[in-house]
Order: C-alpha cells, then structure tokens, then sequence
C-alpha cells in the first residue's frame, strides 16, 4: 500500500486492480487506515460497515481470478451521502430521530452502484436533512474543509467533498436541490455534477421521511468525484429509469456537442447586478477566459438573452420553499404565509433576503397556486434554452465566494456573509446555483484553481439531458488549465 492510491481517479484504480496492481481488499483496507489516521480533524466519514465491506471485497478478488466481472466497478471501494439509504447501515441524514435508522433495503441509486460492483464501505456527513449549505448535525457533529478546517467544506454534500479532497474515496454519490453538490464541489476543489432532472432515481433518498416513494420537485442525485472522467464513468452507472417507471422507459443521453475544447462557443455569465461576486474571484473567471481564448473557444460574455439571475432566483425560491414545506407542520405552514407579505413591505429595514418571501409564500401556498409557479418555470425553461441553440455551455460562477468561517448561528435567514468588505444575507449564496436547478439543466462543478488559498470552481451549465456535454467541457478544460489539486497536508 502507498499514500499514492489516495489521489488515483476511480479509473486508475480499477485498471489496476485488473492488471492485479492492487486487490478491492488491500485498497479497501488502506482507504480504512488512511480514515482512521486522517478522519478525526476532519470528520467527513461518520458511519461504515467495514466487516461487510471486508467480506465483499475478498468475494470481488475471487471473481476477479475467476475470470468473473461484476459489472464497470467491480470491487471499487467507495463512500456515499448519509441521506441515501443503505442496506444494513445507519442512514440518519443528520436527524436525532433517525439516529438509529438502518434500512433493510438501499436507494435505488446505490443499489445501482452495488449491482454494478461497487463496495459501499462507509457514509459522509450532512447538515440535518440536507437543509443547509454547512455539514453540521446533533449526530455526527462538524465536518470541516481540508483546505482549512475553519472553514466549512459547505453542503449538502459537504462530508462527501471532504471525503473526496483528503483521499478517503475516489468517488462519491451526492445529492442537490439548493447547490447541495455544486457548492461543496466548490468549496473543496473537487468535481460534482448536477444530473439534468428525473434522470436518477431519488427513492431512498432523505428527506422525504424512509419509505417515499414519489421524488421531491428540483431535487436531483449526481456524482462527485476528483476527475471528470470519473463523474462520466458514475453517471453511467447510476442513470437511468426508476423500477416504477423501467418497464417502459429508457434513458439514452446524447453524447457530448464536441471532443475538442477549440470546438465549444462558450457564453460567460460573470457578471451580474443581482449577485456580486468576490473580486478575488472575478479575477480568476478573467484568467479563465483568457485561457479559453488561448485554446481557441469561442467565448462572449454576458447573461443568456440578456435576462439575468433576478429573472430566475424568485420562482427557484418559491419552489424550494414548496419542497422542502413538506417537512413543517400546518400551523407552521400558515404562519409563514402570514410573514411573507410582511417580509416583502419590510426587507429595506430588518435586512432579509430580497426574495425571502417568495421562499415563505412557496411553503403554504395552495397547490393551485404551486401550478401557477410551476407553468411560469416552464416558460422561463423554454426561453432560457434558445441560447444553446448559440452557445454550447454557459460558464457562471458556483457562488458568490469561496468557502467562508463556520457559522451555525444564528438562525439561517439571519446570517451574514462577508463578500467584497459588505455583509451580504446567506441566502445569496443560492443565486448563482438557482437557474440550472429551477429549469432542471444538468450543471458540472470543475475547479480552476485558487483564489487566495481556497479552492474555485466553476460551474458548467448545458441544454436539457446534455449532461455529457458539461461533463465532457469539464474534461477538456482540466487538460488546458489543471483540475484537482490535493490540500496542504494531504
């Protein structure tokens, strides 16, 4: 064993266990001593099944002897968010009340990684039911960010990017309605994809409460990984119709626009009135489109067909209040609806969210006017997607800034993010994110370097079920300007 296998992509380490480099037991048994050595400052891992794990993996050695394959990751040790359910091992998603929560069976998208030979050995940590861009929980505790663990690794998938940074896994299974893959990916310097909408299955996924069977609205899975080809190689596996739904569908994603990076017309989003971004930042997306230009992409630059993020941000605010109102009670459904008009006369003097009520409105409105919404989304989709009838890929920002300082209080509405020497509210770190979740795009969160000692990421949007295409520019652009690059330390 070497500390090398720590930073070999997924494809590495499936090669070399073909060409019997390594076996899924000693690779397994290394990421469990580097866990245990490096886990503790840390906190990403929070649960496991190691003695399962152990078994499985000597039975993936002796098919692989064999001559027997299990399926494109056969005996590849690997770790998943603690909102997906797994077989036999605690799934609490961060709640108290589900502390003790092991499933009999396991989400349909881990179940598709098992079924294709992977080793679910352990979960990574997130905030109490997905509902926050920090990881921090009464079960697990903290998770910090291995470029500094002051700062938070973000969330949802934060335990998951963390994971992925320190070389504990090579890649992961995250999940997305708020940023939840995209922001961490960001924060850690790792790669994660927002799949396009409905094209992974979500049962056995929390929240909703176990035992769901329907799938929540903008609410996506996807992969995380440390290379692009990596997040391709999962998206493969995990891709496709539900058992409600395989008996008549068939899911084929068109392959990438171009292989080529010279090949792609590029739209960069940067700047916008509606979210400024940290101007540490800014230079980077500078340098960024220098180097595009360098490799002969086509680039232009400003918003898709001149609409910007403020077109987007109050419908993606509505909906996520509807979705995630699910889980409040009636009375405490209804008391947000009294604030929201309330929030809406007074925001210039107590200081919220601009959209903030749209948010409120979102968790009690009648389904009628959920309707209203939703038809008004699927105009802005039709019209937003025009522009990639010019444009291959929109390049915008993940968030309005790198990783900021722990902060658990106060309350979320509350909290402040100092960006550009001015507290901005916390919510605006959802507006960059919002477009590509409220019309259901698929979205790739690629690094491209630091800015000052932090990761930054950028985000990579494309045309409906065009995952592979953002997957693939994610690619090509490691190649011109580099992709991952480990922490300090690690």
């Amino acid at each position: 064993m070497t500390d090398s296998w720590a930073y070999l992509s997924a494809s590495e380490l499936l090669q070399q266990m073909a060409d019997g480099v390594m076996t899924s037991r000693t690779l397994l048994d290394f990421y469990i001593q580097r866990i245990e050595q490096l886990n503790p400052a840390i906190n990403a891992i929070v649960a496991n099944n190691y003695p399962e794990a152990r078994s499985r993996a000597d039975a993936a050695d002796a098919a692989r002897l064999k001559g027997e394959t299990w399926g494109p990751l056969h005996g590849l040790p690997l770790t998943v968010k603690d909102t997906f359910e797994v077989a036999g091992m605690l799934s609490t998603a961060g709640a108290k009340r589900l502390a003790a929560h092991r499933p009999e069976r396991s989400a349909i998208a881990v179940q598709s990684l098992h079924d294709a030979g992977a080793i679910v050995f352990g979960k990574t940590n997130t905030p109490v039911y997905a509902s926050d861009l920090q990881s921090y929980n009464p079960v697990y505790g903290t998770t910090h960010n291995p470029w500094n663990t002051e700062f938070t690794p973000g969330g949802s998938s934060g335990g998951s990017a963390a994971a992925l940074a320190a070389g504990f896994t090579a890649v992961e299974l995250g999940s997305d309605i708020a940023g939840s893959i995209r922001t961490p990916a960001h924060f850690c310097g790792v790669y994660g994809h927002k799949a396009s909408q409905g094209i992974v299955p979500m049962q056995g996924h929390i929240p909703g409460p176990p035992g769901t069977l329907s799938e929540a609205d903008l609410a996506v899975a996807g992969p995380m990984a440390r290379s692009a080809g990596d997040l391709r190689l999962l998206l493969d596996v995990i891709a496709g119709p539900s058992p409600l739904m395989s008996p008549g569908w068939q899911l084929t994603l068109p392959e990438s626009r171009h292989q080529r990076l010279s090949d792609f017309k590029v739209l960069l989003w940067v700047d916008d009135p509606f979210c400024e971004i940290d101007f540490a930042m800014r230079a980077s997306f500078r340098q960024l489109k220098e180097s595009l230009i360098s490799q002969g992409v086509q680039v232009s630059e400003g918003a898709p067909l001149g609409k910007g993020l403020d077109t987007y941000f109050p419908g993606y605010m509505n909906l996520l209040g509807s979705a995630m109102g699910g889980s409040s009670k009636k009375r405490e459904r209804q008391v947000m609806g009294l604030i929201a008009p309330l929030a809406n006369k007074f925001k210039d003097h107590i200081d919220i969210a601009n959209t903030f009520e749209q948010f409120l409105k979102g968790v009690s409105q009648s389904h009628v006017e959920w309707m209203g919404v939703n038809e008004r989304r699927y105009r802005l989709r039709q019209r937003f997607i025009k522009a990639f009838d010019e444009f291959d890929v929109i390049l915008t920002p993940v968030a309005m800034s790198s990783a900021f300082k722990h902060q658990h209080k106060p309350e979320i509405p509350l909290r402040r993010i100092k960006v550009n020497g001015k507290k901005r509210v916390y919510a605006d770190m959802f507006k960059w994110i919002a477009p590509a979740t409220l019309m259901g795009l698929p979205a790739t969160s690629a690094p491209m370097g630091l800015a000052g000692s932090m990761p930054v990421n950028v985000q990579i949007l494309g045309a409906p079920f065009e995952d592979k295409t953002t997957i693939e520019f994610a690619n090509l652009l490691a190649q011109a300007i580099g992709g991952f690059s480990k922490p300090p330390g690690f």
